[in-house]
């Protein structure tokens, strides 16, 4: 006689977690949301930031996106540009961005821009201030 081996299902048990509610530290305060891409802003802030080191007055409109020892670096650059007689009539182009998030509130930034005459990196680094992107560091090379 031939012995037939019967397969029986094994009794296991799995235990499935079952995740807890999550309660704020603070009654008064709310989750903070993820900002999203910093690429378009990181472009328009090397953008500017570049015609105003060359002699443009567009200082205003980033007074919201980078900090005021930024703000003040790039009037004092623009100041001397100015005095220079500098003032550049070809349009910056940005040609290629690379971002890299380093965490979920900082991301950095690797910019190369065309002024017209030359082709510049610029560096930057954006962290979450407020709930927006705002530039903490920017280097124009």
């Amino acid at each position: 006689m031939t012995a037939v081996a019967v397969a029986r299902p094994l009794a296991t048990s799995f235990v499935i977690p079952v995740p807890r509610p999550t309660v704020p530290l603070n009654p008064y305060t709310r989750p903070r949301k993820i900002l999203g891409d910093p690429t378009p802003l990181a472009c328009t802030v090397a953008k500017t930031a570049l015609e105003v080191v060359l002699g443009g007055n567009d200082l205003n409109h980033l007074n919201r996106w980078v900090t005021p020892e930024i703000r003040a670096s790039l009037a004092r650059q623009g100041a001397l540009a100015q005095r220079a007689g500098r003032h550049d009539p070809h349009p910056v182009r940005i040609l290629r961005i690379r971002v890299y998030r380093v965490t979920d509130v900082a991301a950095e930034t690797s910019i190369i821009a065309d002024d017209g005459y030359r082709v510049r990196a610029i560096a930057a680094r954006f962290e979450d201030v407020g709930e927006r992107w705002q530039a903490t560091v920017l280097d124009i090379g």
